[in-house]
């Protein structure tokens, strides 16, 4: 059984698939305003779940599934997720949100962290 934490990966990873192009280096929605907005609620009222860096299956299930940052992916769920970060990172800032601006640089940092584990496991694992 998969932990909560997974699950709501799954769920935004399995919302947002096909929904952003992109090449080397950037990513682009692509998808409807109302597609964006529910992803957007789903990943405010879940992201508590996934940005621990005490659960240690977000990582180990980043790296199975090969979704840790790769400069050879644009669509990985680890980027994926600092897009959705941005965004909403955006909007505080547009709303001149400094606290909810001060947490979200937060949450960008442990996600990267966790990307790195999400890494270094997925080395350790070619070994």
């Amino acid at each position: 059984m998969e932990s909560k934490s997974v699950t709501a990966l799954i769920s935004i990873k399995n919302q947002t698939d096909r929904l952003f192009t992109g090449g080397k280096g950037y990513a682009k929605f692509i998808g409807t305003d109302a597609q964006l907005n529910s992803i957007m609620t789903e990943f405010k009222q879940n992201k508590h779940l996934f940005l621990d860096t005490a659960d240690k299956p977000v990582c180990h299930f980043l790296a199975k599934n090969k979704e840790y940052l790769q400069s050879e992916r644009f669509d990985t769920l680890a980027q994926i997720v600092l897009i959705l970060l941005g965004y909403e990172s955006q909007a505080a800032y547009d709303n001149g949100d400094k606290e909810l601006e001060a947490e979200l640089l937060k949450d960008v940092v442990i996600w990267q962290y966790m990307n790195q584990y999400a890494r270094k496991v997925a080395s350790e694992s070619c070994l």
